[in-house]
């Protein structure tokens, strides 16, 4: 019988491994939580804009539903802040639901590459979506703020 052996071509590259330390273990273990964590937290952030967005919209609609409305509800500088502030909170809105809105994904359920993919590409969409709700949302609180000064120096 013929003795069969193998060579190795210059393509191939060996690396020496060694089994995970318990640190390097931990460590592991901890991005992976990490990262299907961040989905969640990402949704709950972003649950937690529309629930602050549509509160403060409701108080605004409400303040001008009254019948006699307030006299500094007349006061330019302040309609042009509250304006402003409106559509910050309408725009962080709009984010908010884009990061929580459900999206059809297709892909193979073997392909381990293709999974990996499609996860990066929501983890950044989620993240740009709830990241530009967030500062919107903060620059229609600053409006807030600054007409409740401009109302306070008045009065």
């Amino acid at each position: 019988m013929a003795k069969k052996t193998s060579q190795v071509s210059n393509d191939e590259i060996f690396i020496e491994s060694a089994p995970l330390s318990p640190e390097d273990e931990r460590l592991d273990k901890l991005f992976d939580e990490m990262e299907t964590g961040s989905l969640k937290t990402l949704e709950d952030a972003a649950r937690q804009i529309i629930t602050l967005s549509t509160t403060l919209l409701g108080a605004f609609f409400g303040l001008l539903a009254f019948k006699d409305a307030p006299t500094y509800l007349g006061f330019f500088d302040v309609k042009v802040i509250g304006t402003l502030a409106l559509i910050s909170f309408m725009a962080a809105l709009y984010f908010a639901l884009q990061a929580v809105s459900p999206k059809r994904y297709t892909f193979s359920h073997a392909n381990l590459t293709a999974k990996r993919k499609i996860l990066e590409e929501l983890l950044t969409h989620k993240h740009g979506m709830v990241n530009r709700a967030s500062w919107i949302f903060g620059f229609g609180a600053f409006l807030m703020l600054v007409a409740a000064l401009d109302i306070l120096f008045r009065i």
